[in-house]
């Protein structure tokens, strides 16, 4: 009954308390949630609680749930809310959002590239991918590696769809800008594809 393309029924079954609904979708969100969380912070028991805060919000507050569609856009953005909460309650700081670093690594195909090359490769996108902002490593991440329309992204990140757009370009700007030859180039097909 609660299989993974039934989303809906599972939305439908929590609002109506039914607590294997609520099971169905954190074991269908628990994995990609941890992975998101780890690009910000190394701490995993922290990302652990943000899971854990995210469902027992979605429960304490299951009869509001006014989610019609979407509900995988609504789940990241209120993990991200719980994580930046409890990343900025543990740094007992105010912190700006720019100021959390998100990261991620680069999986090549050995088909591409093979050795010493490709070790020298790699540590050129990762420098250039280090130098652009978190939100722009975001977008990125969001855009080309999980497919992420820029409306989704926009709801995720809690912008305007405008600036996503404006954020993308300029983070893809900036890496053209930062990278030459071939590293460029792989990056760009990797990106493509």
């Amino acid at each position: 009954m609660y299989g993974l393309s039934g989303e809906q029924l599972l939305w439908d079954a929590v609002r109506n308390s039914d607590v294997k609904g609520l099971e169905a979708l954190y074991k269908q969100y628990n994995e990609a949630l941890y992975s998101y969380g780890k690009k910000f912070t190394g701490d995993t028991h922290l990302v652990e609680d943000a899971v854990q805060e995210t469902f027992i919000s979605i429960w304490k507050y299951r009869e509001r749930l006014s989610v019609t569609s979407m509900f995988n856009l609504y789940i990241f953005k209120s993990f991200r809310n719980h994580l930046f909460r409890l990343i900025k309650e543990q740094q007992n700081i105010a912190y700006q959002e720019d100021d959390l670093s998100f990261s991620f690594e680069l999986g090549f195909d050995a088909r591409f590239i093979e050795g010493e090359e490709a070790a020298m490769l790699s540590a050129q996108i990762r420098q250039a991918l280090s130098r652009l902002t978190s939100r722009q490593r975001e977008i990125i991440w969001f855009r080309f590696f999980e497919g992420r329309s820029f409306e989704e992204i926009a709801e995720i990140m809690d912008m305007q769809v405008r600036a996503t757009y404006k954020l993308s370009a300029r983070a893809l700007a900036s890496l053209k800008e930062i990278m030459e030859g071939p590293a460029l180039l792989l990056l760009l097909s990797f990106l493509k594809n």
